[in-house]
């Protein structure tokens, strides 16, 4: 981001002037220390300056993983110009452009620990568990309560989503409509549709292998993001245990028969239906298995639509290959994005927080992010341009799959404890290379829950 700077410069003046000029701040200091009110220096013409001194902007730091080949790289972007544009003379934004999402999370964990966190935090993967633990953030309540179209913006929803004990800890910037997209050559050739029932996935999964297709783009390093998505979508269509489950905050037992059904289908898709390197791997290498037609489908969100028509990630025309569809059972991960938190430690850097927040999650910056990131606003009351339709036909799919679809539930990321998201990583390879059972796996993630009660 490129900052205003300024030059100082002087000029010569005559002896008399500069006389004149140290004695007037030398009154003025004076003035100053003896409490007395301090009154304008003489100008060169001898009469006082009325014109008020500037007041510098307020500076805030904001760390940011929305960067470089990131889906949300250009949404950011644009959203932090326009809000430059248009408060630059009050606040001044510091960015910090981290790597990735999970070194986002570490350095976030980090500077949570010695309690020194940025001015403006994006909650996301527990991150806002650990803050207000911590009590490292300010509650939103009044501030809302002084901007009713702000707060109408955001959506009562979407606020509910981010309150505990009725404080508003963290405002949403958009909704998680999400299922899975898939190649539609690969579909054709393997004579299979998108699949209705669990049973009619993995015999998919097993047409496609027959076809000479990887079926699927996995992960399970970092937070484990396209795999746990599959698994939340197994967990929250079996039943309604299995429901409830996937839509309850900090579950404390995962020992139940859902979760260790839902396991058990995981360590075969991973031992049969996936890329070698999925163990271990991040979400970049999973995207990138799909964007170059080396896997057939990908669980992710609507904020991944652009890439398939990015030559620089997708192969020409890919976009025209990629369908949209739900989970099994007519059903749809659909939840609120955790948004931003105010970490600021001053009144003065507190307002100016809220101000960039405000912007980024009001209609303003929810029109930047549907626009420019695909991203879907928390408002109905705004809805894709024409334009948009017609560049990513696949985001208006998107949207009618998600209005058609009855059952819905929460992914891992939005409903564990932070040190859960931290474990799969290295609870997947125990599982898969039958170091552990999944009860044995269930027993684990349970224990971790009460470790962080």
């Amino acid at each position: 981001m490129r900052k205003p700077f300024y030059k100082a410069s002087c000029t010569l003046a005559s002896t008399l002037i500069l006389a004149m000029s140290i004695s007037a701040c030398g009154s003025q200091n004076s003035s100053e220390n003896s409490g007395a009110p301090a009154t304008a220096a003489p100008s060169v013409s001898g009469q006082a300056s009325t014109a008020p001194t500037a007041k510098a902007p307020v500076k805030i730091s904001y760390l940011t993983f929305r960067v470089g080949t990131h889906a949300s790289a250009k949404l950011e972007e644009e959203q932090i110009k326009q809000f430059n544009a248009k408060y630059g003379d009050e606040v001044e934004v510091v960015v910090e452009e981290i790597p990735s999402d999970s070194a986002y999370e570490d350095k976030l964990k980090i500077l949570a620990a010695s309690g020194d966190v940025p001015d403006v935090v994006m909650g996301k993967n527990g991150i806002n568990d650990i803050l207000i633990k911590g009590n490292l953030a300010t509650p939103f309540n009044d501030y809302l309560d002084k901007d009713p179209e702000w707060k109408a913006a955001v959506g009562e929803a979407a606020l509910a989503a981010n309150t505990r004990d009725g404080k508003v800890w963290s405002i949403s910037d958009q909704k998680q409509n999400i299922g899975y997209f898939y190649n539609k050559e690969m579909f054709e050739q393997a004579g299979i549709k998108p699949a209705q029932t669990w049973d009619e996935f993995m015999s998919n999964n097993e047409k496609l292998k027959a076809a000479g297709f990887v079926p699927l783009a996995l992960m399970t390093g970092e937070n484990a993001w396209t795999t746990n998505l599959i698994l939340a979508a197994i967990v929250g269509t079996n039943g309604d245990n299995g429901n409830s489950f996937m839509n309850t905050l900090h579950p404390s037992n995962f020992n139940t028969p859902e979760m260790i059904q839902a396991l058990n289908l995981m360590k075969t898709i991973l031992e049969k239906y996936t890329t070698k390197d999925a163990l271990g791997a991040g979400y970049a290498n999973a995207a990138n298995t799909f964007c170059q037609n080396k896997a057939a489908m990908i669980a992710n969100g609507p904020w991944m639509i652009g890439d398939f028509s990015d030559p620089a990630k997708s192969s020409e025309g890919f976009d025209k290959k990629v369908g949209v569809a739900a989970f099994p059972n007519n059903s749809l991960i659909s939840t609120y994005e955790v948004g931003y938190m105010i970490g600021a430690k001053t009144p003065e850097t507190r307002a100016a927080a809220e101000k960039f927040i405000r912007f980024k999650t009001g209609l303003e910056g929810q029109t930047i992010a549907l626009e420019y990131g695909n991203v879907m606003p928390v408002s109905n009351e705004i809805q894709p341009s024409d334009a948009l339709k017609q560049k990513y036909p696949i985001f208006v799919e998107a949207i009618a799959v998600a209005q058609k679809t009855q059952v819905h539930y929460g992914s891992f990321d939005s409903i564990v404890y932070p040190n859960i998201t931290d474990a799969w990583k290295n609870l997947y390879p125990k599982l898969v290379f039958g170091r552990s059972t999944a009860e044995e796996i269930t027993k684990d993630l349970t224990d971790l829950a009460a470790k962080s009660k």
